[in-house]
């Protein structure tokens, strides 16, 4: 039976130094008894300025993490359209 594929799982953020938006990517493998292990604590730099924040991942999951800046939420303030 092959191994299922890990599911990316990303989650928006903004930083509250400089207000750049970007997100937070991660493999996800809970499956069976994984599934039930705590979320762990990483850092992630804002890519912008290097601000560092403390961010909740389920466990293992901070050795995928990866932060990109989220240009297309920068464009989309301003509302109205």
């Amino acid at each position: 039976m092959p191994a299922e594929a890990r599911a990316r799982k990303s989650h928006p953020y903004r930083c509250p130094r400089c207000d750049a938006a970007f997100e937070v990517t991660y493999l996800d493998d809970r499956t069976g008894d994984r599934a039930h292990l705590p979320l762990a604590s990483a850092e992630a730099a804002c890519p912008a300025c290097g601000h560092r924040r403390s961010v909740s991942l389920p466990a293992g999951a901070e050795r995928t993490l990866e932060v990109e800046r989220n240009e297309g939420l920068e464009a989309d303030e301003g509302g109205g359209g």
